[in-house]
């Protein structure tokens, strides 16, 4: 799969973002543990010259069908739902409002999930965690976003990988990074992974994955099983389609979604690719169809194999 080159001045994965900018350097994209990469100051971010032009990552090819999809479901499922509350109760007001208090109730979830990170995790800013900061700032500014949202460092969940997330809510958006990444004194534990996940979580928002009405226009297809579920595959494809466009060094992040902040070093990131390939069975294909993220063997494969596109279904 093609994908955009970024702005000239910006090398994919340059040291503005605490990456490795020399190919060959850090941590091994298809397994082995590979030297740390070492830390480094990190540069703000400057404004594209006027001969530049910032070049969106690719879509994976089935998020607009299945986007389609999702939201003609969704329209018939309101439609469904009124014509239910119109039989029961023969009022016309009941059955335009119950179903008008399902956008209040989704604004009311992502207000308070919103709430909740403001109130519980750590703001990222320029004095607290100053090098993921500037990633993100400098990634914000080569996926040509208008303003960099807002980072939160969160502690708690035992799986870290849950916890890593982007969200919005009016205007605001923001992403959630757990507290694993970083090691004593707020230094970044492995920088180019780190990257690697900021690039993909602000990629979820540069394809506008975290808006109101995307979400409001798909919210009734996650009940049907399977559907909402593909809509969800592809739009992680989708996020490391620019994650791979912005910093290709650090893609071997992935192998934290397999073996932990601990063991992640010693994943072989291409035996598992493979597997996506020779491993098969009935209840290995359901689990495939109704998980909402790509399985880590799929992911992996579809990251090693930049012609291929990401398998969402078979």
């Amino acid at each position: 799969m093609s994908h955009a080159i970024p702005p000239r001045g910006h090398a994919a994965c340059s040291t503005a973002h605490g990456c490795s900018a020399t190919p060959g350097r850090g941590t091994p994209a298809h397994g082995g543990s590979g030297p740390r990469t070492p830390h480094r100051r990190t540069d703000p971010p400057r404004p594209l010259d006027t001969d530049e032009e910032v070049l969106p990552a690719p879509a994976h090819p089935w998020e607009v069908p299945l986007l389609v999809v999702c939201s003609a479901v969704n329209v018939l499922m309101l439609a469904a739902l009124a014509c239910a509350v119109w039989s029961v109760s023969g009022s016309p007001w009941w059955a335009a409002g119950v179903p008008a208090a399902v956008p209040v109730g989704l604004w009311a979830v992502r207000g308070l999930r919103y709430a909740r990170e403001r109130a519980e995790s750590v703001k990222i800013s320029p004095t607290q965690f100053p090098e993921a900061y500037r990633m993100v700032a400098s990634l914000s500014a080569d996926m040509g976003l208008s303003r960099a949202p807002e980072a939160y460092v969160r502690a708690g969940a035992d799986h870290w990988a849950a916890r890593a997330d982007a969200g919005g809510h009016r205007l605001h958006r923001y992403l959630v990074l757990p507290n694993d990444l970083f090691e004593v004194g707020e230094r970044l534990r492995d920088p180019d992974a780190v990257a690697f996940l900021i690039a993909h979580q602000l990629g979820h928002v540069a394809a506008g994955h975290t808006g109101f009405w995307r979400r409001l226009a798909t919210l009734g297809a996650h009940l049907v099983p399977g559907l909402g579920a593909a809509l969800s595959r592809t739009m992680e494809y989708t996020a490391d389609n620019h994650a791979f466009t912005h910093c290709p060094q650090g893609v071997h992040a992935v192998r934290l979604y397999a073996g932990g902040k601990h063991l992640y070093a010693r994943v072989n990131m291409g035996e598992m690719a493979d597997r996506a390939r020779t491993d098969r069975g009935l209840s290995l294909l359901v689990y495939h169809l109704l998980s909402r993220r790509p399985s880590n063997t799929r992911r992996m494969a579809a990251l090693r194999d930049r012609a291929r596109r990401g398998r969402v279904f078979l």
